[in-house]
């Protein structure tokens, strides 16, 4: 009975998500379509000269802009079948209907008014205001080695060309507001409500997710409550290991119902045909095909190459990239000296945070073998991951 009482939160925050979700949508699709055909048009022009994967500055696979999923964002703008109603029409998104495609209650409004550069322009502003927000709050609310370990992580993924795409700017517009909502209301006397904040996260990202690098959205935060666990003396190993695992399984919950719900209802506003036919996408994604088999230790390789700025004829021997790790890690212990064995455990499910890209790539491996010039990034939860780990276990001045 206790165990159903403690799930009564999690289904009122689903069912008022799920709501929101679908209304929002609906209504958005209420607006007229020749409010936004001019400039949905132009913009689509803009982007077919621009090209549907341009390279700017740096030429490599890591650097690409995705203005190919932009074009399909805004194509899917405008409905192409005029007989759907506002409902059948917000769940289809000219039958790509295994996503939410939550983009559109910003994009299509914004449309009426603004062309993609404009749009663009408005991206790159509340990209860096809140980008910078959360890292002043980190640095203020954790320590400044935080919030710099964090703006150098955010910063490996090309953050110069993040906030002009728009596929890539929705995750990392629900992580900086995630951490935004984490930091000011965390404390240690008032605990907030942990597992049903990410359970709030997972939706959140599902209903503006690509299959992007959804993972940061978990794994950064994360790795942060983790630290001020430790921090606040309120967590030992054992304790942060099973926060750890709580919180993931809330976050995944999330992230899997809202998606189950959207496959539900696109089965029941357009019919059972669009039920198999996300079916067999989804097959396709977990076992690939015959053109493009899967290749799970080779989606390993992908990313990492991507990742390390590695063009495809590249070669990097990861054991010696490992030892160069172990190395430094090694000369700052000698230097600083670590702390005791039992502080420095509690900080080990960190680490542990750290692997779930890998464990990502590994269970979505089609999709992120195809599509690993920008999958990459989730790999910014184990920069973060490893840096804030062993930037804690090392003695501070005041400890010596």
């Amino acid at each position: 009975m206790k165990r159903i009482k403690g799930l009564k939160p999690f289904a009122k925050i689903y069912v008022i998500l799920i709501a929101v979700f679908f209304l929002s949508m609906t209504l958005i699709y209420c607006i007229p379509a020749s409010w936004i055909q001019g400039n949905v048009e132009k913009s689509v022009e803009i982007m077919e000269n621009e090209g549907d994967y341009p390279m700017y500055f740096f030429y490599r696979h890591s650097a690409i802009i995705d203005v190919h999923t932009d074009k399909l964002m805004y194509e899917s703008l405008i409905q192409n079948r005029d007989y759907y109603n506002a409902v059948q029409a917000s769940v289809s998104i000219n039958q790509y209907p295994r996503y939410w495609h939550g983009y559109q209650v910003v994009l299509r409004p914004l449309s009426i008014i603004f062309q993609v550069q404009e749009v663009r322009y408005l991206g790159m502003l509340v990209f860096h205001l809140l980008f910078f927000w959360s890292a002043w709050l980190m640095a203020e609310k954790t320590r400044p080695v935080n919030a710099a370990l964090y703006v150098l992580t955010v910063s490996t993924g090309y953050i110069v060309f993040l906030p002009v795409c728009l596929q890539f700017l929705s995750t990392f517009m629900v992580l900086f507001i995630s951490l935004i909502v984490l930091l000011c209301r965390y404390d240690k006397d008032r605990p907030m409500r942990l597992m049903e904040y990410f359970f709030i996260i997972g939706m959140v990202e599902n209903f503006f997710d690509f299959l992007t690098y959804p993972i940061i959205t978990l794994g950064i935060p994360l790795i942060l409550l983790l630290w001020m666990r430790v921090r606040d003396e309120q967590a030992d190993f054992k304790d942060n290991f099973r926060f750890m695992f709580k919180s993931s399984v809330s976050w995944g919950l999330g992230y899997a119902l809202t998606w189950m719900t959207k496959w539900a209802i696109a089965t029941v506003v357009l019919g059972v045909r669009y039920f198999w036919r996300t079916m067999s996408v989804i097959q396709y994604r977990l076992e690939g095909s015959e053109e493009e088999p899967l290749d799970r230790l080779g989606t390993l390789r992908k990313n990492l190459k991507s990742w390390m700025n590695v063009q495809d004829d590249g070669m990097i021997t990861w054991s010696k990239v490992a030892l160069l790790i172990l190395i430094a890690a090694v000369l700052l212990a000698i230097w600083k000296k670590v702390k005791d064995i039992k502080t420095v455990a509690a900080y080990v499910p960190i680490l542990f945070v750290a692997a779930y890209p890998y464990i990502w790539y590994l269970v979505m491996s089609n999709h992120s073998q195809i599509h690993h010039w920008y999958t990459y990034r989730a790999q910014l939860v184990a920069l973060f991951g490893i840096l804030i780990f062993i930037a804690s276990i090392l003695k501070e001045k005041k400890e010596t």
